[in-house]
């Protein structure tokens, strides 16, 4: 298949190595697609549909890419998940929180909706809506992060879903963290004079069911919401 390299080429993309290696790399996959379409021409399929049909037989190019660059890169498993996850979720943190930062110091105030008459009693939605109405951005920016250094959709859809997902872990420790904090402070003679007494309780439900509509919900579904174009499996990079 020397005539269709230029496709080959296209559907995987830079490799990132040198020309003379890439060049390998691609007459290898031809000859490997070459066999398959003869296979195919044998069966009575005509040599344009058996070439087309031994393309179609890589359902995913990006992932063929980023086996083919581990292997050529001695790169580690771990070394892909860093990649196409850890650093596209770091990258969904920093650039959510940067948003919601410069919103902050440009005065905006977020909507309040009590749900009690008496607004001491502190339980409210919080619905910061530009900073909203921006999450699919950071959404489909991330996962399209993924996409092209060859993460697959579920890291895509993990990498976006990252600031939601932390804004959950911290619900979920923060109780723990401050009991170990109690736990701790008769290490710390001078503060015990001052230690508060423990009084736990379940916290109220409707306060929870607040923080996580307001936190972790309403800011997951826009963040899903931008990554969703970036989930669906491709033929060749974008």
């Amino acid at each position: 298949m020397p005539h269709h390299h230029g496709i080959l080429k296209e559907r995987l993309g830079d490799l990132a190595l040198e020309p003379r290696r890439e060049e390998e790399i691609v007459c290898e996959l031809s000859e490997h697609l070459e066999d398959e379409a003869a296979a195919l021409e044998a069966r009575g399929v005509t040599p344009k549909d058996a070439v087309q049909k031994a393309l179609d037989s890589v359902s995913d190019w990006p992932a063929l890419r980023s086996e083919i660059v581990r292997a050529e890169t001695g790169g580690t498993n771990m070394n892909y998940r860093t990649k196409v996850l850890w650093l596209p979720a770091l990258g969904a943190f920093i650039l959510s929180s940067s948003v919601l930062a410069v919103f902050q110091s440009a005065g905006l105030v977020p909507r309040f909706i009590w749900l009690s008459d008496r607004m001491s009693m502190g339980l409210y939605y919080t619905f910061y809506t530009p900073w909203l109405a921006l999450l699919p951005v950071v959404g489909a920016v991330v996962a399209l992060w993924s996409q092209l250094v060859g993460g697959r959709a579920i890291h895509r859809l993990l990498a976006a879903l990252a600031p939601a997902v932390g804004m959950l872990g911290v619900f979920l420790i923060g109780p723990f963290i401050g009991l170990l904090i109690y736990a701790l402070l008769p290490l710390f003679p001078h503060e015990v004079a001052h230690r508060p007494a423990l009084n736990l309780h379940a916290p109220p439900i409707a306060g929870v069911t607040a923080m996580l509509v307001s936190w972790v919900l309403l800011p997951g579904a826009g963040l899903v919401i931008g990554a969703v174009p970036f989930l669906r499996k491709t033929q060749r990079q974008a």
